[in-house]
């Protein structure tokens, strides 16, 4: 045994190129199909991370009546779910500058007075604005609470009669028309509904411009829709400015009522089960506040919200992502290195051979190429967390171009990357034992002397004399050594055909989100991380099975070389080879490819086959076939260092 134990750093050092191809594609495979998962983990804990610390709420409940809640209404909720529970208040939108508020002002004698307040905002613009109403200082929110981001003290003499207004933080979106301790004054006109009549009234009102805030509720940078104002087209416009009134005599009934349920229950925000509750309680509020009248309440969710419900839709289209290209990522991993491990046993069979000639059984011989393939995929895999790890970062960061995404989460995301670890140490260490285990199996008197190479074989080119009788012996050569290794020929091509559908799949992605408008900055990060990736896969993919079968074929390249071809001539035989196989792989690979694209926008719920441009179809092969060229480049210097004594080991 320790004799065995000292051919173990033998093999590692002359198998040094096959272990670093075995690394580098569970890097490329395990970090990019990691990455996706935990980039969806943590976009879905930013979401949780944002619902608990602002605790958000559950429900907002609002009331279609321009008279708002009754205090029946009112007292309802607050029955049902607690005082700490809910939140009154109310939150209005308008156009033009013009801000319309019904409510009711108590006179003497008369009782509460129905009035009508118009109040024209000075350089809003025309777009759509909304106002949120509370009855109490920001510091005091414990529902939705704000984050005030900026604020200046109320300059000495200001009268009560000015009041504080604050307004959201500046976005590409939103407008921030006002500067920090601008005065703006706002002309209003009033329609009093008295016993003897409307009695009409003007005057004008300053506001205070004391802070800015953050609220949790508009993540969204770019886009932010109205509730309430549509296009022309039936879409919801965009929202321009967002104001907050505290504690001033202008608010207009409470027409809001801001609920949340019991944190210590309640699971991951936005998640199926959290789903499940907050539609339980949406159907209970409803029917808590039925009287019969139709729609006079509407029951609005976290899923009702742009910016929340959006960023995690966008969680989801990137898993969608994953989970269908991670099958094709790993198929390509397992079929390659399954493909070197097959083929390094073949290279060992000398090695086997005398083993089992002193005694060893097919137990004690495979532990060392079980070990080969182990360290390969354990050091690929670490490589891989950290390649995962920081895709999802660059993921994440990628969306604060359209959100104001939190901190990045500090919750672990190891549960996608060890399964998909674990898929692949299995795999691979099934494939090596069972392969292993036949190759052991085969009589030592046969393992110890090298394989024959095998004959060629006729092409279907050869039925047709016109066309093969002008092609060169060079080529003729060429054509028929490609069928020769029938198994090796098949796992090139299909290992080449998945890996080109992955390029084409991930320049869709990328088309469809910049040409299609589809998909936001954001979108477009992701779609050049995929192309990124995939593109890796493919060059590695390349490079692992040309440099095997470079190694597989010295001494016949040694051969060659002796009887005096050049290393042009050389490379030109192996190459060529390379050239045919993968082109046929890369022709295979575009209707595949179409099929790979066709589930993907069936995932994400966008984009079409016919939508994809022309240049993606003809780009795709271009870079296909420049790995190929690279990868040619690369190994041209190992054919010229063959040695031509090395030619005596062949075979008679």
């Amino acid at each position: 045994m320790k004799t065995y134990f000292k051919t173990f750093p033998r093999m590692f050092k002359r198998h040094i190129t096959r272990l670093v191809s075995i690394m580098l594609m569970i890097l490329v495979s395990i970090g990019f199909s990691a990455g996706i998962g935990m980039a969806t983990n943590k976009m879905e804990y930013a979401v949780d991370d944002v619902y608990r610390d602002a605790n958000l709420a559950d429900l907002i409940v609002k009331s279609t009546r321009e008279t708002g809640f009754t205090e029946a209404e009112q007292a309802a909720l607050t029955e049902k779910y607690g005082e700490e529970h809910v939140l009154m208040g109310s939150s209005m939108e308008f156009e033009k500058g013009a801000l319309s508020i019904d409510t009711s002002v108590q006179y003497p004698l008369l009782g509460d007075i129905d009035v009508h307040a118009e109040i024209g905002f000075p350089n809003t613009g025309d777009g759509v604005s909304r106002v949120y109403f509370y009855d109490m200082p920001p510091s005091d929110l414990v529902i939705g609470k704000l984050d005030v981001l900026e604020t200046v003290e109320r300059p000495q003499g200001l009268g009560d009669d000015v009041y504080d207004v604050y307004l959201e933080r500046k976005t590409p979106q939103l407008n921030r028309r006002y500067a920090l301790g601008d005065i703006l004054t706002a002309d209003i006109k009033y329609t009093a509904k008295t016993p003897f009549g409307d009695i009409e009234n003007s005057d004008t009102k300053q506001f205070f411009v004391r802070g800015y805030v953050q609220n949790p509720m508009h993540l969204a940078t770019r886009k932010d829709i109205s509730l309430q104002f549509q296009t022309e087209s039936g879409k919801q416009r965009e929202l321009e400015s967002v104001f907050y009134l505290f504690e001033t005599d202008l608010s207009p009934r409470i027409g809001d009522a801001y609920i949340t349920l019991d944190r210590d229950e309640m699971p991951l925000a936005m998640s199926e089960q959290y789903k499940h509750l907050v539609t339980k309680e949406q159907q209970a509020v409803e029917a808590l506040l039925d009287d019969g009248e139709a729609y006079h309440v509407r029951v609005l969710t976290l899923f009702d919200n742009f910016s929340i419900a959006s960023f995690h839709e966008f969680a989801g289209k990137i898993e969608g992502i994953g989970y269908v290209m991670m099958v094709v990522f790993l198929a390509v991993t397992l079929l390659v290195v399954l493909s070197t491990m097959t083929r390094l046993l073949e290279e060992e069979r000398g090695q086997l051979a005398c083993l089992s000639t002193l005694g060893y059984s097919p137990l004690r011989i495979l532990p060392k190429y079980l070990l080969f393939a182990l360290v390969g995929v354990l050091f690929g895999t670490l490589g891989a967390y950290f390649a995962g790890e920081g895709l999802a970062y660059i993921i994440y960061i990628n969306f604060s171009w359209n959100f104001s995404v939190p901190p990045y989460p500090t919750r672990g995301t190891m549960t996608f990357f060890l399964i998909v670890s674990a898929i692949v140490i299995a795999a691979t260490m099934a494939a090596t034992f069972f392969a292993g285990l036949k190759k052991t199996r085969e009589r030592p008197a046969e393992q110890l002397r090298p394989r024959a190479p095998r004959a060629g074989k006729k092409v279907l080119l050869e039925l047709i004399p016109v066309l093969w009788n002008r092609i060169s012996f060079k080529y003729k050569s060429s054509l028929r050594n490609v069928l020769r290794y029938k198994l090796r020929f098949f796992m090139t091509v299909i290992a080449v055909m998945f890996s080109t559908a992955l390029v084409l799949a991930g320049l869709a992605v990328l088309d469809c989100c910049i040409f299609q408008d589809i998909g936001t900055a954001a979108m477009i990060g992701v779609g050049i991380v995929v192309v990124f990736f995939a593109a890796m896969l493919n060059f590695v993919v390349i490079y692992t099975l040309t440099n095997i079968n470079i190694s597989e074929r010295s001494r016949e390249l040694a051969t060659l070389m002796v009887l005096g071809y050049h290393d042009k001539e050389v490379t030109g035989y192996v190459f060529r080879e390379i050239y045919i196989t993968c082109s046929i792989g890369i022709v295979a690979g575009l209707p595949f490819g179409c099929l790979l694209c066709y589930f993907i926008f069936q995932v994400m719920k966008f984009g079409s086959i016919p939508g994809i441009h022309w240049f993606i179809w003809v780009s795709t092969p271009i870079l296909s076939l420049f790995f190929v060229f690279l990868v040619t480049v690369m190994l041209s210097p190992k054919i010229k260092r063959i040695k031509m004594n090395d030619s005596l080991k062949a075979v008679e």
